[in-house]
């Protein structure tokens, strides 16, 4: 059964195995190795059974729950192992076996005694970030890079978020950011890592953001700002105080996010024109970020006066992704939408809904957040069919701004719960995907 099963995965020998065991192992937090005899063995006849970090990792890799594996438990079953992911549809090559939800791995082994709870490592693929933004990941250090190719980087970060690819920025944004930490060089080769940094730590924060971790976002994005800072550039200090004020008003403190979007917008809005686009697009996407924090303080009348400005800027330009930030008309009206829901205005969201475009957005992650949003509005309508189906359309746009975003993953818990008869079952296949139970 082991072997068939590594076969499957496209790990032809024992060797393929090991490398790809340890590559796992890294991306779920553990530091684990394995050599050839051990593998070896659990080929065997009798396996044993393995140590609960080790069993986490070979499901995540081997997509069956180890019982199938041929391992048996030293004590009788206390229920069931939790089931694997959702399985690949054909081969899948060696470096490519990696594609865990962030939300949850899907293969957690079920302990059999206490000490295995004491004595276990979580695993948490967004761990390592957290390590380097608290002052670890020296394991991450290597020769340093280029600034160029550090640029490179960050730039396919930038593109991986915004087409919702989380797991893949989890996995190479800790070597990164490692590599941004100063240094010894000339200082143009100090201001050109500053002007990653800045975009490199805004990437960071809003990884994190989409897993509800509010408190290590904003130190990330604190990290962004001091690094815009040291630039004296008005786009990255537009740019760095958006990431800013968007972790600030998810911590809690709304009005405090709010007072950091405007100052921002004031800092920079004599840099703004209509033959700066980039410019136009950074500082219009702060303001709607400080309508946002507006509405989540519960100021209507400050958050329209800021989705007023920001229209205004959405004038110069089409809908595009100056700067990475997807603004443009469409944007404004998405952000309309979501801001009415924030205040609680369900009815007015679906209103708004209709006047967006979806397919002029720019990126994967405003379509699927579109969706999401009309989703919520539905919900909130009572309205779980056609919620289902805006919800189906934002897995569309992106797999896993559905499957691993704690906040959808939780709306789609609470449709089940609503839909306890089972009329919707398209329902039921979503919430398989995204691992939602009730």
């Amino acid at each position: 059964m082991f072997v068939r099963a590594r076969i499957a995965q496209g790990l032809h020998t024992q060797e393929e195995f090991t490398e790809a065991f340890e590559g796992a192992a890294r991306e779920l937090g553990f530091k684990l190795t394995v050599s050839v005899r051990q593998v070896r063995r659990w080929e065997s006849g009798k396996p044993g059974w393995p140590h609960p970090s080790a069993r986490t990792v070979l499901q995540a890799l081997l997509r069956s729950p180890v019982e199938e594996l041929g391992f048996a438990r030293p004590v009788r079953n206390v229920g069931e192992a939790v089931a694997a992911t959702t399985p690949h549809d054909g081969p899948v090559k060696r470096r490519d076996f990696v594609t865990y939800s962030l939300a949850a791995v899907g293969a957690v082994s079920v302990p059999v005694s206490p000490d295995e709870i004491l004595t276990q490592d979580m695993a948490d693929p967004l761990d390592r970030l957290r390590s380097v933004l608290t002052g670890g990941g020296a394991e991450c250090r290597k020769e340093p890079s280029h600034p160029k190719a550090l640029a490179q980087a960050s730039a396919s970060a930038k593109r991986q978020i915004q087409k919702c690819h989380y797991s893949s920025v989890a996995r190479g944004l800790p070597d990164l950011l490692v590599e941004l930490e100063p240094r010894h060089g000339s200082a143009e080769e100090r201001r050109q890592l500053d002007r990653v940094a800045v975009e490199a730590y805004h990437v960071a924060s809003s990884l994190l953001l989409k897993n509800d971790d509010a408190p290590s976002a904003w130190i990330a994005a604190e990290r962004s700002m001091a690094a815009a800072r040291r630039t004296a550039d008005a786009a990255a200090i537009a740019s760095a105080s958006r990431i800013l004020a968007h972790a600030v008003t998810a911590v809690g403190h709304h009005r405090q996010g709010v007072g950091v979007a405007v100052r921002g917008a004031d800092e920079v809005s004599g840099s703004v024109s209509r033959s700066s686009p980039g410019m136009v697009a950074v500082f219009g996407a702060l303001l709607l970020r400080g309508a946002w924090a507006a509405s989540a303080a519960g100021d209507r009348d400050m958050a329209e006066a800021l989705l007023n400005e920001a229209g205004r800027a959405a004038e110069l330009l089409e809908d595009s992704n100056l700067q990475g930030t997807a603004f443009g008309p469409n944007n404004v009206l998405l952000h309309r939408v979501s801001i009415a829901l924030t205040l609680g205005d369900a009815g007015r969201a679906l209103t708004e809904a209709r006047k967006v475009s979806v397919p002029t957005l720019a990126v994967a992650e405003r379509r699927a957040v579109f969706w999401t949003d009309v989703a919520r509005a539905l919900h909130s309508c009572g309205r779980t069919e056609k919620a289902t189906a805006a919800l189906l359309a934002a897995e569309g746009e992106a797999p896993e701004e559905v499957r691993s975003r704690p906040v959808v993953r939780e709306l789609i818990g609470e449709l089940l719960m609503r839909d306890r008869g089972g009329r919707v079952p398209v329902l039921r296949s979503l919430a398989s995907r995204a691992q939602v139970t009730v």
